[in-house]
């Protein structure tokens, strides 16, 4: 379970207002970004440029957006576990230029959250980067906290009870090493959730195995083997339809922010109605593809329905 510290959950995911789509709950909504060859955003395409599968049976695609037309609401969430705290002071300097630049428009929101053993709300979702710049300066290390993870637990919570009840644009962004300790959720139950609440996770990964420079891990865990983490970050990005990304010598978190923005800004936003033989509690496996096959679509890969 979650502490009741992360946003008053229930209380705050009512108290969020942001533009709705007037749909159907038998709506499947898919959120895609489209790149190119290079690995650029491709934007301009058109509902016809795209095909939808639902378990293998081609669905007509119903609703259509793309790029800023609709709200952007994304949750930043920082792992300030033991393994973290020498990265703490480059996140909030990152997160801060992240937030200026990204909320640019009075609908759209963001909110700053903690994870360790606890799962910490540090702002509400807002607008306005002043907050979630006293935000981020409330982020600390804090030993008692540090010896536990609770990634999945995060990221079933803030997508169940916050997320869910969010049309629009949305993600998690997560930084940390990937490693969860002390979640009550698997992670099969965490991604579970953020595939069927529409919510792409992209996972900065700031960890000791990044290829840093080694004064940098002056206060860190040794490291010794592989990275432990990837593992955990590959999945719950790659299932969700989100991205990974490294932190290195060559890419800083900035650089890093800088192209999460840019995703966001030309996410195509695309719709179909659940055929009525979908078999309730059982996962079905979506698939988006552009008709142009130089292209590459990055979209959830399935969802499981409700009861």
């Amino acid at each position: 379970m979650v502490s009741s510290m992360v946003f008053g959950v229930a209380m705050y995911a009512q108290d969020v207002q942001v533009e709705t789509l007037h749909v159907t709950s038998r709506l499947v909504e898919v959120s895609a970004v489209v790149t190119d060859k290079t690995g650029e955003p491709h934007t301009g395409l058109t509902k016809d440029d795209f095909t939808l599968k639902q378990d293998g049976k081609e669905q007509t695609i119903q609703y259509f957006s793309q790029g800023n037309e609709l709200p952007l609401t994304f949750i930043v969430m920082i792992d300030t576990s033991g393994s973290q705290r020498t990265f703490i002071d480059d996140e909030q300097r990152a997160c801060d230029v992240f937030f200026e630049t990204v909320l640019g428009r009075p609908q759209d929101r963001a909110a700053l959250i903690e994870v360790n053993a606890n799962v910490l709300a540090h702002s509400d979702l807002t607008n306005d980067p002043g907050k979630l710049h006293l935000a981020l300066y409330g982020l600390h290390y804090e030993q008692r906290a540090a010896n536990a993870t609770r990634l999945n637990d995060a990221i079933y919570a803030l997508s169940k009870n916050v997320l869910a009840n969010v049309r629009g644009r949305k993600a998690i962004i997560l930084i940390s090493d990937g490693g969860d300790n002390g979640s009550a959720t698997k992670r099969a139950d965490a991604i579970a959730e953020a595939q069927r609440d529409n919510v792409p996770i992209y996972a900065v990964s700031y960890s000791a195995w990044s290829g840093l420079p080694q004064p940098a891990f002056a206060n860190s865990p040794g490291r010794s083997g592989g990275d432990p983490g990837m593992e955990n970050l590959q999945a719950w990005s790659s299932a969700t339809g989100g991205h990974v990304y490294q932190v290195s010598a060559g890419r800083t978190l900035k650089h890093i922010f800088e192209d999460i923005g840019q995703e966001l800004r030309t996410q195509y936003e695309i719709g179909y109605s659940l055929p009525s033989d979908t078999t309730p509690k059982q996962f079905h496996k979506l698939e988006l593809k552009t008709k142009d096959k130089s292209l590459r679509v990055q979209a959830r890969n399935g969802f499981f329905t409700n009861p």
